[in-house]
Order: C-alpha cells, then sequence, then structure tokens
C-alpha cells in the first residue's frame, strides 16, 4: 500500500509531538507520524517512576494543550517554586494528544511500532509488512538527537551474574532489599535516584555514591515564570549575560556564575568538569550533601559480588548491594553536533535555544510553515547538547544569535507572544516598563547581548571548541 502525506515525522516524542502541533495550527497539512515505540511520548513511556520535569510545567509539551494545573508545588524540595510534572503524567498527555486531537483532526496518521528505512519505505516492527510512503512536502527527522534513557540504555560495563544491578525504574521495588545502595553515575538521573531514597526516609550512610565527574546544576530560581517570578527569572537571565559578556576566561566564567547562585555544585571542594545544564533547588543541592560516601575513581568497569573494578583501582563493598545504573548518556553522543535544521526536503529538529526541546520544535514548525526556504536556517541556528562549560560557549551565543533574529521578525514576535512554550518571552512582553527596577533589568538584558556573543566566541575560541557540523 502506497502512503501520500505531506509530511511524514519519524518519531513523537516530545519535539514531534511540539512540532506537528504547531504545524496543524499554522497550516492545513497532513501528516504522517511514526515511532518504533507503541505509544506517543517518546523516552517518557520508559521513564522511571519518581521522574519529574526539571522547569515548569506550564512551558512544557506543545502549545495547543496545557499541561499540569499552573499551580505552585508547596511541599518538597521544590515548595515555592512552579509545579512540576511527573513522568506518568507527561505520558497520559501525550497518548490523549495523540487520541484525542492529532488524530480526530483528519490530517494526522499515526503509525506506533514502525520504522523508516534509508530506501524511504515504512516497515511494520511487529509484522514486517513494508509500505512505500511519499512526503510531498519534507521528511522531517523528530529522531535526530535519540535520548539515552536508564531502561533502555547498553550498560558500557559488565556485570556479574550474581550481582543485583538495575536501572532506577527498579529502585521502589528494589531498595527494601537489599542494606546498601550505590548509586552509578553524578547526573540528574543519579541526584533523582539519591533524593527520592532520603526523601523516603533512607539513611544516607547506606548509600555509595560513585561519581566519576563532578557536575555544575542550574539553580531553578531561575527557570520560575509568571510576574512574580520577574526579578528571579528575568533578573537572573540579565545577570548571566552580564557574565557572558565579562567572564575574561572559562574560570572566571564559572566563578561567577557560582556567586551569582545561578549555578550550583554538591561538593564545595571538588571543581566540576561536568555541564549537562540539569536544573534542581538549593534544597535538592542540601540534600544530595547529606551523602558521605562519595567514590571519584573514574567510571566502573566491571563489578562483581562485593567489588567494584575501575581502570586503575579496585573497591570493595558489601555482598547484598543494590547497584542502581544512572549512567544512561541522554544526549551524550550528540555533543556539540550541528547539522543545517532545515535541509532540501528535510527538517532535521534540534534545540535552537537552551534546555528548551518542545519551544525550539515548536518555533520551527512555524518558520517552517511562514518563511521562504532561504531564510529559514536564519532562524534555527542548533544550539546541541553540551557535556562541560567549553560546549556551553557556542551554544550559548547561538542562542542568543537566534534570539536576536527572532525579535528581529514582527511574525515570529506576534507568535512568542502568544505561545505558551515561551515563558521567557512572555514575561519579558508583560515587563512593565514604567517600574524602573524592571526597566533597569531589561536595559541590563538588551545591553550586554551582543557584547555578551562576542565574549563567548573568544572565550570559545581560546578554549579550542570548534562547532562540528555533519548531516549537510
Amino acid at each position: 500500500m502506497q502512503l501520500e502525506t505531506d509530511y511524514l515525522v519519524i518519531g513523537s516524542g516530545a519535539t514531534g509531538m511540539a512540532f506537528v502541533d504547531t504545524l496543524l495550527a499554522e497550516t492545513d497539512s497532513s501528516v504522517v507520524m511514526l515511532d518504533d515505540r507503541a505509544f506517543p511520548g517518546g523516552h517518557w513511556n520508559d521513564a522511571y517512576p519518581f521522574v519529574r520535569l526539571h522547569q515548569p510545567a506550564a512551558n512544557y509539551g506543545v502549545h495547543s494543550k496545557a499541561l499540569g494545573k499552573n499551580r505552585i508545588d508547596t511541599t518538597g524540595t521544590n515548595a515555592g517554586y512552579c509545579e512540576l510534572s511527573s513522568g506518568v503524567e507527561i505520558a497520559r498527555y501525550y497518548h490523549e494528544l495523540m487520541e484525542d486531537v492529532f488524530v480526530p483532526s483528519g490530517r494526522v496518521q499515526f503509525l506506533p511500532m514502525t520504522r523508516y528505512t534509508k530506501e524511504g519505505d515504512v516497515v511494520s516492527l511487529l509484522s514486517g509488512e513494508k509500505r512505500s510512503v511519499t512526503a510531498r512536502k519534507k521528511v522531517v527527522y523528530a529522531n535526530y538527537l535519540t535520548t539515552e534513557i536508564p531502561a533502555t540504555h547498553r550498560r558500557k560495563f559488565d556485570v556479574d551474574s550474581d550481582v543485583v544491578c538495575a536501572p532506577p525504574n527498579h529502585l521502589p521495588r528494589l531498595a527494601t532489599q537489599h542494606e546498601a545502595l550505590c548509586v552509578l553515575g553524578a547526573g540528574k538521573t543519579a541526584t533523582d535516584s539519591i533524593s527520592w531514597l532520603l526523601e523516603h526516609g533512607c539513611y544516607p550512610d547506606r548509600i555509595l555514591w560513585v561519581k566519576p565527574r563532578d557536575s555544575w546544576f542550574l539553580n531553578r530560581r531561575g527557570f520560575q515564570m509568571g510576574p512574580e517570578f520577574f526579578e528571579g527569572t528575568i533578573g537572573g537571565l540579565a545577570q548571566s549575560t552580564e557574565i557572558y559578556a565579562t567572564a575574561e576566561s572559562v574560570r572566571d566564567l564559572e566563578e561567577k556564575f557560582e556567586a551569582a547562585g545561578i549555578w550550583l555544585r554538591v561538593d564545595e571542594d571538588v571543581w566540576p568538569e561536568m555541564f549537562h545544564a540539569a536544573i534542581v533547588t538549593e534544597r535538592d543541592i542540601d540534600l544530595l550533601r547529606r551523602v558521605n560516601h562519595v567514590l571519584r575513581s573514574g567510571r566502573v568497569e566491571r563489578i562483581e559480588r562485593g567489588r567494584l573494578h575501575f581502570a586503575s583501582s579496585e573497591v570493595e563493598v558489601p555482598d547484598d548491594t543494590l547497584f542502581v545504573d544512572c549512567t544512561a548518556g541522554a544526549l551524550s553522543a550528540y555533543v556539540g553536533v550541528r547539522a543545517p535544521v532545515f535541509q532540501p526536503g528535510e527538517i532535521h529538529l534540534q534545540a535552537v535555544r537552551q534546555y528548551q526541546p518542545c519551544f525550539s520544535a515548536a518555533l520551527l514548525a512555524f518558520v517552517e510553515a511562514n518563511f521562504p526556504e532561504e531564510e529559514k536556517n536564519g532562524f534555527a541556528r542548533p544550539a546541541p547538547n553540551i557535556d562541560s562549560v567549553e560546549d556551553v560557549l557556542l551554544v550559548a551565543a547561538d542562542s542568543m544569535l537566534n534570539q536576536a533574529s527572532w525579535t528581529q521578525s514582527p511574525e515570529i514576535s506576534a507568535w512568542r507572544a502568544r505561545t505558551r512554550l515561551d515563558g521567557f518571552g512572555q514575561m519579558i512582553a508583560a515587563a512593565d516598563r514604567d517600574d524602573p527596577q524592571q526597566a533597569a533589568i531589561l536595559g541590563r538584558l538588551l545591553g550586554n547581548t551582543y557584547p555578551a556573543i562576542e565574549n563567548l566566541q573568544r572565550l570559545a575560541a581560546e578554549a579550542g571548541v570548534t562547532p562540528a557540523v555533519v548531516g549537510v
């Protein structure tokens, strides 16, 4: 059977769903969406049970359907800040969006458990049935950046058969069956796992934390939406732009961000080498500091009963230890990787603003629908994944260049003013220019943008950071 559609969208995760939602609103195009998984929502279908968003639910998902209840959390380490949706809530959100909005529109056909081949066919992963497909306008690679997650990733270390090593998905079931708990990894998944254990009464001395590298974290204070958070969010953005504009070196940049409370670290005696843009609260940091048993021996190479093996050392652990594998690399395979978003007959969805995949995908759909081909990439410099502070430099510069180009477009400016996915833009648009404090913050933000871009590009050149352009 021959399939024909205007757009073939490969992947129905957060970026694919955000792109299609805006495309439906801006055009009368038809769409075929396909995915390896049985349901839309991407990696949220396989998330560990205690996972939550890093940032407010109010600005995540798709434009047309609100996520969450737009409330302030009153308990836990996020108390006083905008609510963070759970993984279960987000998966349900995407299931309902497909079932209640996309498919009933008559313009979207969803093909679950289906894969696109290099020959231009779609193949059912269940039956093996192959069909040819024609995309009259474009093929959209919403899976261009594939997230590696704990439940499905392939370990890079060996585990003996009598050792219990599991992803955090099984932590609630297994934690009570072991006296000792060893958390492997230093990113957001590891901190989520440790925080969950401590919040549920686990004694800190039961936990061994294996950290190949220490990490910088972003302070959630700077990601709150609503007029009451203007000073912390937009003021923090202005302060960040000033730091980008004035930092004399990478180390100076790190020190200034920490002094401003914008970047946080768990151990004040260890200088971080990693930056994965995980967002936490200061209460989260205080909680994590309760763990005293921390190993910094590099990456684990093998686990046997009662012993951890590293490249140049071995460490004894209790025989009855549960190892929690939090070593999945998320988007680590795409650090610094850039491809043009808009290519002949294709769209490769990528972040075009730091840490904002849903907003980025929706904006790219708006650009696709409303601008001539030769102008599109001018609004869409990729802001790829990061692994270290050095990686931040060009990503931040390109994000700000994009921001400047969007501001100069009346069409994009009007769209940003009405989309719920751009909380930063809405707060800036709603600012009281007659308020001296808010006006001063906006002035600092605007006045430092281009100096920040120039300084970041200089620091990147000095650090030897160059963009890796692929897929041209």
